[in-house]
């Protein structure tokens, strides 16, 4: 019985598509639990100001059961929201690094069979130091018609990347003219900016592996 062996191509494009599968369900979660939030949001909510008696609770305040419900089910749908905020930060910062980290061993002429990324203590991706915060503009694509569109993305995740290398990396010294708002801009739009990036990266490994693909009819 021969078997088949599947290239190191074909794995490696699993493995930065994997990523990318990763990245997109955590993005409709993360949109998902931001829709589902607002929906309990106190200041569009009429409250019903109805109380109840509960016999051998003693307290000063009424027990009003619209008031506790909306609590308890905003309360909850923050802590899910944040959840799924810190889920699609790190998918799609697993997709664009790991999928930067693909086109930069091709163009090196390396064949890696899945990409390689680090884990954290707390179970995050853990990015490589040739490609945190920012991945390297990659000169090996100078042919591909996408390569501009490419150049923006970076430039995008270069834009917002640097801030949110400073709260990833949990440093207590922040940079000259670290700014807060800027900050909060950026754990905000990162995940957003990396996940274009990864989505072009994937197709810009395409174009890398295409002399390699051609010789085995792929």
């Amino acid at each position: 019985m021969t078997r088949t062996v599947i290239p190191w191509f074909e794995t490696l494009t699993d493995s930065v598509s994997a990523l990318g599968a990763a990245a997109r369900e955590a993005r409709i979660a993360h949109r998902a639990a931001q829709a589902a939030g607002a929906q309990y949001n106190l200041d569009r909510l009429r409250h019903v100001d109805g109380a109840v008696t509960v016999p051998g609770w003693q307290s000063g305040v009424p027990d009003r059961p619209h008031d506790r419900a909306l609590f308890e089910i905003g309360a909850s749908h923050r802590e899910h929201e944040r959840r799924m905020t810190e889920l699609y930060d790190d998918a799609a910062a697993g997709f664009a690094y790991g999928a930067a980290w693909a086109i930069l061993r091709v163009l090196e002429g390396h064949r890696p069979p899945l990409v390689e990324l680090g884990r954290k203590p707390d179970g995050r991706n853990a990015i490589p130091d040739e490609l945190f915060p920012v991945p390297p503009a990659f000169k090996g694509l100078d042919r591909w018609d996408g390569n501009q569109r490419f150049e923006q993305a970076r430039g995008e995740l270069e834009r917002l990347g640097d801030l949110w290398a400073c709260v990833d990396l949990d440093e207590p010294d922040f940079p000259d003219g670290f700014n807060i708002a800027d900050t909060l801009e950026a754990l905000e739009a990162f995940p957003d900016a990396a996940f274009l990036y990864g989505q072009i990266a994937e197709s810009a490994l395409t174009f890398a592996l295409l002399d390699i693909r051609h010789p085995h009819g792929r």
